[in-house]
């Protein structure tokens, strides 16, 4: 093994192979900038035009272009709160209120810092594991992955601010609007309001870009804030001051690594929990008492954009093993890279490593040095994103709306993304305005389908019998742990209640 990985780097810091990578890292960042494109569409154009090359150095461009998509998707959402993948939209609650008091280059300076961070421990740690984290992943049940996303859900509890009710409500309407499409199993079409468009379900990016982009536009256009004046700082952060930041938030980083490296083990969930998970995390420190820090969550706290960096960019690490060892893709850019091998004659799998050693550590040594093109093209490009600031805000409300409609349509080639868009743009606006929890609604899109498909695989699976929840160890842990935050929810809500109460009576009999 050790002589593979050896060979390995050897092959890719060839000038022509280490050259690919980075072009392949800028691709990404790109395409990770503009909103409504994604890594499992860049990956999808660009695999018809590595027909004619080397497996070897094709696939030093498609791994460039899935590390750098994670670390793009923050420069949108940072600069104009537009997260460039869905991925990104975690980043954007606390690095655009960064942005928006002057300190653009900072927040970008530690996205940058915790993508890689978050991308080369991962890394690191998933290649002495290879072996033990792809056998150990097949093992994960469909009642596993139900419980899973259901406790990634009750996260909600940590995304909906003060009103826990409303929050509850939020993912209920995102776990509803999840059902939207043909059912799995049975193929029956569910509210899909007689759209044949919508029975593949509502086109994730498109509501994602409504829900953070479009609407933040008709926020700020509500609020006047077209009058605000752009932030004076030049936004310059040098790299003593990032590698102190980074060792002061190392906590938080390592728990969005350790986050974001095991759920890109589990097929399915990916980068989008991972971050919202992390952010979770933050958030609940900083409400508990646990984490000082002088602003509120939601004004551009450092530790809220550290932690989902570093947690979704450490989502490759885990989700390329069992692509590797298993044939089985983690995410949906592994899903395409592993039709890409199998149309270049390879076949992914236990014997991948034994019958194709070259090409095998090759990927897999590729996902580390990626972490570190990616930092250099990412660090050539801050100062000019950082330009975008400093444009005047009515122009830019309106430069956002257009990429934002645009990045919709590109998605699919579609009008009808467009008005998907625009429809959650709205439904943003009104769930701003009333105090609703956009993040927990999003939460609910995004883990809606793999609790529901597991949830009803598993039952028919053991024939209607729910015991089959208890019987598996991580199945009965999350319960248990689903059970006692139900509880915990339950005691702060009746707490702040009944202390309310008491302060009404104390002011009535005041009066």
């Amino acid at each position: 093994m050790t002589s593979h990985i050896l060979g390995a780097f050897a092959d890719i810091f060839q000038p022509m192979s280490f050259a690919f990578l980075f072009v392949g890292s800028a691709l990404g960042l790109l395409v990770g900038v503009l909103p409504g494109l994604s890594s499992p569409m860049a990956l999808a154009i660009l695999i018809p035009i590595t027909f004619g090359m080397e497996p070897f150095s094709a696939f030093m461009i498609l791994i460039g272009i899935y590390v750098g998509t994670k670390t793009g998707g923050a420069f949108a959402a940072i600069l104009i709160r537009t997260p460039g993948t869905p991925a990104a939209a975690a980043t954007a609650m606390e690095g655009f209120p960064m942005a928006q008091r002057g300190e653009a280059g900072r927040a970008l300076a530690i996205s940058i810092g915790s993508s890689f961070v978050g991308g080369t421990v991962s890394w690191m740690v998933a290649v002495p594991l290879v072996g033990v984290i792809g056998l150990y992943a097949v093992r994960i049940s469909s009642a596993d992955l139900a419980m899973i996303g259901l406790m990634a859900l009750a996260a909600v509890s940590s995304l909906s601010g003060r009103d826990l009710l409303k929050g509850l409500m939020s993912s209920c309407l995102g776990l509803i609007l999840a059902t939207v499409g043909l059912d799995e199993l049975t193929g029956t079409p569910r509210l899909t309001l007689g759209y044949y468009q919508m029975l593949g379900g509502i086109p994730f990016l498109a509501a994602i870009v409504g829900l953070f982009a479009i609407a933040t536009v008709l926020v700020d256009m509500s609020e006047e804030a077209v009058n605000a004046k752009p932030p004076t700082k030049r936004g310059r952060f040098n790299l003593v001051s990032l590698m102190r930041e980074l060792w002061s938030m190392r906590k938080q980083l390592a728990v969005g690594t350790t986050i974001g490296s095991i759920l890109g083990v589990v097929p399915g969930v990916g980068s989008d929990t991972a971050g919202w998970l992390s952010f979770a995390y933050v958030k609940r420190q900083i409400e508990k008492g646990f984490l000082k820090s002088d602003r509120k969550i939601g004004e551009g706290v450092p530790q809220g954009l550290a932690a989902p960096e570093a947690a979704n960019n450490a989502v490759t690490g885990g989700a390329t093993i069992p692509m590797l060892t298993l044939g089985i893709p983690g995410d949906g850019s592994t899903a395409i890279m592993l039709g890409a091998l199998m149309l270049f004659g390879l076949q992914p799998g236990p014997l991948f490593f034994r019958e194709s050693p070259d090409m095998a550590y090759g990927i897999l040594i590729a996902l580390g040095v990626a972490n570190l093109t990616t930092l250099l093209a990412a660090v050539l490009l801050i100062r000019p994103f950082t330009a975008v600031l400093r444009i005047d805000r009515s122009m830019l409300l309106g430069s956002v709306l257009v990429l934002a409609l645009a990045g919709s349509f590109a998605s699919t080639n579609n009008t009808f993304e467009m008005m998907i868009a625009l429809s959650f743009g709205v439904l943003g606006y009104l769930m701003h305005r009333f105090g609703f929890s956009i993040p927990a609604l999003a939460l609910g899109l995004i883990l809606g389908p793999v609790i529901e498909s597991n949830f009803r695989r598993a039952l028919m699976i053991s024939r209607g019998d729910a015991m089959v929840f208890l019987t598996s160890p991580i199945s009965l842990i999350c319960i248990i742990l689903l059970t006692l935050l139900a509880g915990k929810l339950l005691y702060d809500f009746v707490s702040k209640s009944k202390k309310k109460s008491e302060t009404q009576a104390k002011q009535s009999t005041d009066a």
